[in-house]
């Protein structure tokens, strides 16, 4: 066997697709007559770009409308959220805007009235004090006869009432009122400190009034009160006109008073001093209230618009993680409708959103809404949201929970709110911040919500200073960054009734044009990373893939230059792999698996020399190397997989050439062979292999099953079949397009039907509306999808339930409508992954028949643990285990090569009754003498048959009870003894009491086991796991080597017949055992004994 020099991939570039495949893009007149050959092998039609993307985004559209409509409470919350948080923005205005009719300055006040301030009110009334201890007033000195007088004659004399002279405190000096008012804070309305002014000079300092003297000329004061304003439950308390002006009218009222009446006055004053004072305001306008809706129209809106926000980002994500998205894909849909559906039908929400919004605002009479103009208010929500639709949809990219979504969306709400705090107070936008921060601005322009309160805020402020608001025409040209008094005069003169804001920067106009480039460049960035941020198998593109040409042509036309080869479609090369579990030389591998991979590669080098018979272009491939079968060149194969490899998390192999193999034509170690006498070395890594080298053809016309326990690597091989996943290494033809090219496997999934192994639905969807819906994203007509429709669900049993919503299906039911969605549309190839899963025996029945009746015109993929679904369907089966092909063959072909032997039942009475194996009676009979000889014959009966069978045929006891039966496993070994046994036990049938006897192979499922154990085996003595430890019935451990079929426990000499099962890893291990030999010695004698134990628990050592 010749192989490669330097371990260099033999001219795999050079590999020309089949001759008679061209797949072309057809348009105009020339796509009806080719649509009439469609089904011809290797003529895949591609209808045009323009009009598999108009069916693909009417299907999608539809499908989101559906959905949204189905979910009608989400969606009513979606367009009424503006109405609630108008409601709360309205009773915030309410709220603050309730005490101004107390307050002057927002009156309207044209002809004022006098108001009376002669009274000194209790201190009872002031609004923090109430009911405490309190003081009217104190004064001081109260060591001087004047300033006595005078606070006497202002508690006496006060106006409507006459002070308590417990509300009124003297002290002898101003430290100690302080030293007082400090020691009760909140009990005092204010004070009076009477000064003597000597007359020393007018800018002499007045000093404190004399204990004794002559009255004083000039008398002056201190008035001393608490200025600060008060305001509890809308009741407003102003210090000036509540406390101040009250006393100051006493204090004045009673020095005038005093100064009358002593004999400095020159004349006595009058017994009756009439004192009033009274204020009036200025006529006055209302004055404008505090911009509350400006201010908070920002933040509303955007708490309005998250519950779009946090729905679209769930949902999105939601059918990434359900695999909805990728479902679609594998029926051809493209990106482009995918993601342009979900934005029409955004947009068109927001749409809707935003003329709520501004219709509610308007009902409530905000004059946000009436002064400005509509197409201004407008265009900023309408913008800010479609910026926000291209936020979610990015996040959807880097997020794989809906949960992760939902918390998201909650951080942002918080985050974002805190945020507008920030501008509604000017921060960053404001001409100081813009110059020195810069950054800063930068980064909040970025998040949409910025913008969107900076605009809110300009707009409530013109609509509150104007009627006119900011028009159009205006958007700009209100906001100006000037200080200069007599430039801002100039312009108010060319527009006396417009809103000017001197310092602004930042106006709704730039405003408007950043939210819709926000909204652009997020919804192409979320594109962007979607294609190359890892999805949820893993798969990503290049960084750079945009600027690939395989990218911008590989799905219109076919590449006839794809690889680096001159000639055609090129096969992706194997790469370096670990050698298989086992090491086994080629000569050790199944005769039939080499068969098939032989017959590949001799196919493989047909397809890359172009001819049956020349010679390679890379030279080191003799053509000769392994003999091509004439039915391998003909166009029956659906499917050729080539060495087909995965790996996941691969490391690196390192070292030279030759301590790396590949699963070349002539390198095969990868597939579990040597390529010489030298066993080739590899270095460890921390990949894991699940496809180890794969070489199978699928013809059309039949039904192709892949068996193998959990983690075998059968649906990772179909995910790199359908393109989900990117193979490692190897290549696969489908109808002549490889797997590894993008163009190629947009084709391909045209003609493809996939059912994967978890149902992947709408729940809010019909039967009926997936199959359109799928149909449409395939490209038929509504027409053809109607039809094909009702047919599959008949063939599915779901006729019934085709307008039922999936939600309410069964599991069962569930699996039968992707089987119909798999069949849809007449693929030339068919993937179903364990498609029968959890139905009853009438369904999988009914699916049966539909999966028969479909295989005429294609090649039918079928993944399954069912092996009489596997027996009744499969025409070709393949069992893999450990990555790798073991078997491959038709049912009866396995069975042959790799049953156990044969199945023996045999049907033992005893006398008139008849009892089962384990001795109970199964007719009863009144006489129990009789019954307890009939018991007692037939066990002697079963006895003398397990004897027969032993001594004969090496069987050491039944394998099976099923009431009626004894079941046997004849061993292969002794299949000459099986005809000899078999006229014994006719012959002598009445002295054994044998009724009946069938024979037959093994069966699929024993075959199965086989296989898949000894994969187990292999791996488990690469991984140095030679022993499973299994505690038995007297809770002694019994050492059982993996794999084996018997165990002897040495402490007891016990002998025990093990069976093996695998868990859900695939591991192996032991599921029952039986006691065939006792060694304890009676007599001499060795007793053999039968007995069944329980299941235990197995540790691997």
């Amino acid at each position: 066997m010749s192989t490669f020099e330097n371990g260099d991939t033999p001219g795999l570039s050079q590999i020309k697709p089949i001759t008679t495949s061209e797949i072309t893009e057809l348009d105009g007149p020339t796509l009806a007559a080719a649509e009439q050959n469609d089904r011809v092998f290797g003529k895949l039609v591609l209808k045009p770009w323009r009009t598999r993307f108009w069916d693909q985004f009417t299907a999608l559209t539809y499908k989101q409308v559906l959905v949204y409509a189905r979910n009608s409470r989400a969606t009513i919350l979606r367009l009424l959220a503006p109405l609630f948080f108008m409601f709360l923005l309205w009773l915030l205005n309410i709220a603050v805007t309730s005490d101004n009719t107390e307050i002057s300055a927002f009156v309207n006040t044209p002809t004022p009235e006098a108001t009376s301030y002669n009274s000194i009110p209790p201190c009872t009334s002031d609004t923090f004090i109430r009911n405490d201890p309190c003081w009217d007033f104190i004064y001081s000195p109260n060591t001087s006869a004047v300033a006595q007088s005078i606070a006497e004659g202002m508690r006496l004399n006060n106006p409507g009432r006459v002070i308590d002279p417990s509300a009124v405190l003297g002290f002898a000096s101003i430290s100690d009122a302080n030293a007082f008012l400090d020691a009760n804070p909140e009990r005092v309305l204010g004070g009076v400190h009477f000064l003597l002014d000597a007359n020393t000079g007018p800018n002499a300092p007045p000093t404190e009034i004399p204990i004794a003297g002559a009255a004083p000329l000039n008398l002056n004061y201190i008035l001393q009160v608490n200025s600060t304003v008060k305001y509890f439950k809308a009741k407003f308390q102003d210090p000036t006109f509540f406390s101040a002006v009250p006393i100051q009218v006493g204090v004045e009222r009673e020095i005038a008073r005093y100064q009358l009446t002593t004999s400095n006055a020159g004349s006595d004053a009058p017994s009756q001093l009439s004192w009033d004072v009274s204020m009036s305001q200025f006529a006055h306008p209302q004055t404008g209230d505090v911009n509350i809706i400006g201010q908070a129209m920002g933040p509303f809106v955007f708490a309005a618009n998250m519950f779009n926000f946090v729905l679209l980002l769930s949902s999105v994500v939601a059918e990434r993680e359900r695999g909805l998205r990728q479902a679609l894909k594998t029926t051809g849909m493209m990106d482009s409708s995918f993601w342009l559906s979900w934005l029409v039908v955004e947009l068109a929400i927001s749409v809707f959103f935003t003329l709520f919004t501004i219709a509610f605002g308007a009902m409530f009479q905000f004059r946000y809404f009436l002064n400005n103009s509509f197409a201004v208010v407008f265009l900023l929500f309408l913008l800010f949201q479609w910026a926000m639709v291209g936020v979610a949809f990015l996040l959807s990219t880097m997020i794989s929970k809906t949960s992760t979504a939902i918390n998201l969306g909650f951080v942002i709400f918080i985050f974002g709110w805190v945020l507008q705090t920030a501008i509604v107070f000017g921060f960053p936008y404001t001409p100081d911040n813009i110059g020195s921060i810069p950054i800063v601005t930068v980064i909040f322009t970025l998040l949409p919500f910025a913008p969107l309160s900076k605009g809110a805020v300009d707009l409530g402020a013109a609509a509150e200073a104007t009627d006119d608001g900011i028009s159009w025409s205006r958007r700009s040209e209100y906001c100006q960054d000037i200080k200069n008094p007599t430039e801002q005069d100039s312009l108010y003169a060319t527009a006396t009734d417009a809103y000017w804001d001197f310092s602004c920067v930042f106006p709704v106009g730039t405003i408007l044009a950043i939210l819709a480039l926000e909204a652009l460049v997020y919804f192409l960035l979320a594109i962007y990373l979607n294609n190359v941020l890892r999805d949820e198998n893993g798969v990503r593109k290049k960084l750079w893939y945009l600027f690939t040409p395989e990218y911008w042509r590989g799905g219109s036309k076919f590449n006839s230059k794809a690889g680096s080869g001159s000639g055609g479609q090129a096969l992706k090369p194997s790469v370096p792999c670990p050698v298989m579990d086992g090491s086994l030389g080629e000569e050790q591998g199944d005769a039939d698996v080499l068969a098939e991979e032989n017959e590949m590669k001799a196919l493989m080098q047909h397809r890359i020399a172009g001819t049956g018979g020349n010679k390679s272009t890379n030279g080191n491939l003799e053509s000769n190397q392994y003999p091509l079968a004439s039915a391998a060149v003909d166009c029956t194969n659906a499917v050729e997989v080539f060495g087909l490899q995965k790996a996941f998390g691969r490391g690196w192999c390192s070292g030279s050439s030759n301590k790396c193999c590949c699963c070349l034509p002539s390198m095969s170690c990868c597939c579990g062979r040597r390529t010489s006498g030298q066993r080739s070395t590899v270095k460890k890594s921390k990949e894991f292999w699940a496809i180890k080298g794969s070489w199978f053809s699928i013809e059309k016309d039949r039904l192709f099953c892949l068996l193998g326990p959990n983690g075998a690597g059968k649906t990772t091989t179909i995910n790199c079949l359908t393109g989900v996943l990117p193979p490692t290494g190897g290549d696969a033809l489908v109808y002549g397009e490889s797997i590894t090219n993008p163009g190629s496997m947009e084709r391909i999934r045209s003609v493809m039907g996939v059912c994967p192994q978890f149902d992947v639905q709408w729940g809010e969807l019909t039967g009926a509306e997936h199959l359109y819906i799928y149909g449409r994203v395939k490209g038929l007509a509504a027409s053809d999808v109607k039809a094909q429709s009702e047919d599959l669900l008949e063939s599915v049993k779901l006729t019934s339930a085709a307008g039922q919503r999936s939600s309410a299906y069964s599991g069962g039911m569930r699996r039968r409508l992707s089987v119909a969605i798999a069949l849809l549309g007449d693929p030339l190839i068919v993937y179903l992954d364990e498609p029968t899963t959890g139905m009853d025996p009438i369904s999988r029945r009914h699916v049966w028949d539909a999966i028969e009746a479909a295989k005429p015109g294609r090649a039918v993929v079928l993944t399954t643990h069912s092996m009489e679904e596997a027996d009744i369907l499969g025409d070709t089966i393949a069992i893999m285990a450990r990555g790798r092909v073991r078997a491959y063959g038709s049912s009866l072909r396995l069975k042959q090569r790799f049953g156990s032997g044969y199945q023996l039942a045999v049907a033992v009475t005893g006398g008139n009754g008849d009892i089962g194996v384990d001795g109970k009676e199964l007719l009863n009979h009144n006489n129990n003498s009789n019954k307890k000889e009939n018991i007692e014959l037939k066990k002697a009966r079963i006895d003398a048959v397990t004897a027969l069978l032993r001594n004969e045929l090496g069987v050491q006891a039944p394998e099976a009870n099923t009431g009626a039966y004894l079941v046997f496993l004849v061993p292969k070994s002794a299949e000459n003894e099986l005809p000899s046994v078999l006229r014994q036990l006719e012959e002598r049938k009445d002295e054994l009491g044998v009724s009946d006897i069938q024979i037959s192979l093994t069966s699929l499922e024993e075959v199965f086991l086989g296989i898949a154990r000894q994969a187990e085996v292999e791996a488990a003595a690469a991984e140095g796991r030679s022993v499973v430890e299994v505690r038995i019935e007297d809770g002694s451990i019994l050492e059982v080597d993996v794999g084996a079929e018997q165990a002897q426990q040495e402490t007891t000499g016990r002998k025990y017949a093990v069976k093996w099962a695998q868990d859900e890893q695939g591991r192996l291990s032991v599921s029952s055992w039986t006691l065939i030999e006792d060694t304890n010695i009676t007599n001499g004698t060795a007793t053999r004994t039968v007995v069944a134990a329980p299941v235990p628990p197995t540790k691997m050592t």
